[in-house]
């Protein structure tokens, strides 16, 4: 009768713990005979559902990204401060997780699968973003703000910086990250996640501006900027109201070696059957003015950059029959803002620049 007892208990206690389990695996705990449950009685509303997260990490993200701009298990593995046999099973533990191979391995020679040069990007985009949130989520308890990224071209400095300084007036808490670059690096930047919003260029026309009217991005067109001519006051051209680009066509031009004047030029001198093939191409505004200074050339910028031009040798004059602009925009990312400060940027410069 013992022995009975005994099994009738074990099998007792192993019927319970299969129903807590089961009860586990379903989110919920086994009624006991006088809970509320099992009598019928009200209960109180169950807790949403939390989806669970992928099994990939982004410490494993991380290695992917490395080793893909290396190419060589040995110096990403150095550049993560972990050993190569640990490296080789995290990229091996990642293609098990997405179901593939991202990288072709031979003796001499590693190089990224068609489904690895795909999902570089959006990694390095995932890492950007993780980055920043952490970056938020510990200034909430240092500076009580958050950093909003924001990439610009040179040219838009002197309209945008002002706005943004009444932007931290209005709201002290608000930090910014600011980086200036070439119109074609801001895109690429903002695709990457490196910045949160992009005050550049969108001309279709362009490939970088082409890419800021895919889907995926939001452009927010802000106003024209017109095409101009710097020139010396004593050339006989500074003397008319205006200057035509036929009257450009046999002169000597100088343009920035970036942006995208000189395709302008190009296509302005092709639909009206003119010669507008620039002679010199400068880096930086201090050479190409040095150029219309020594008679060498007359420059073709964009207006913004004559904003604060007070050079008594030289003069800006509009360029017509055509004029011609080019479309400043506020660009970012459909969905992927990191908080509600750089939506309410956003909207700020939006509110503040446009016109």
């Amino acid at each position: 009768m013992a022995t009975s007892s005994r099994r009738t208990e074990n099998t007792a206690a192993r019927t319970s713990e299969s129903r807590a389990s089961k009860a586990a695996e379903a989110g919920t705990s086994p009624a006991s005979p006088a809970s509320p449950a099992s009598s019928g009685a009200s209960t109180s509303t169950p807790a949403p559902q939390v989806l669970p997260l992928p099994a990939l990490t982004l410490r494993q993200v991380q290695y992917f990204v490395a080793l893909a701009h290396s190419r060589s298990f040995t110096q990403a593995a150095q550049a993560l401060s972990v050993t190569q046999p640990a490296l080789t099973a995290a990229i091996r533990q990642i293609e098990f997780l997405l179901g593939g191979r991202l990288f072709e391995r031979s003796a001499h020679r590693l190089t990224l699968t068609e489904a690895g040069i795909t999902i570089l990007p959006l990694a390095e985009r995932l890492l950007n973003a993780a980055r920043g949130t952490f970056d938020d989520m510990t200034s909430t308890f240092t500076l009580q703000a958050q950093t909003v990224r924001i990439g610009f071209i040179p040219s838009v400095a002197a309209r945008l910086l002002p706005v943004l300084g009444s932007l931290r007036e209005a709201h002290p808490n608000v930090r910014f990250a600011l980086s200036d670059l070439p119109n074609s690096e801001l895109v690429a930047a903002l695709a990457r996640g490196e910045i949160d919003l992009g005050v550049g260029i969108r001309d279709e026309a362009d490939e970088a501006g082409h890419a800021a009217n895919t889907e995926g991005f939001r452009c927010d067109d802000l106003f024209d900027d017109e095409i101009v001519l710097v020139a010396r006051r004593d050339d006989p051209l500074a003397s008319e109201a205006f200057v035509t680009w036929s009257q450009l066509a046999e002169r000597d031009l100088a343009v920035f070696v970036r942006g995208n004047v000189s395709d302008s030029l190009q296509r302005t001198g092709g639909s009206h059957n003119l010669r507008l093939e620039p002679k010199y191409r400068m880096e930086y505004t201090e050479p190409l003015y040095a150029l219309v200074r020594s008679s060498l050339a007359l420059a073709i910028l964009p207006k913004l950059y004559t904003l604060h031009l007070h050079d008594p040798v030289l003069v800006a004059l509009d360029v017509v029959a055509p004029r011609v602009t080019r479309t400043v925009a506020l660009m970012s990312l459909v969905g992927k803002e990191r908080g509600p400060q750089v939506s309410a940027c956003r909207d700020w410069i939006a509110r503040h620049l446009a016109r």
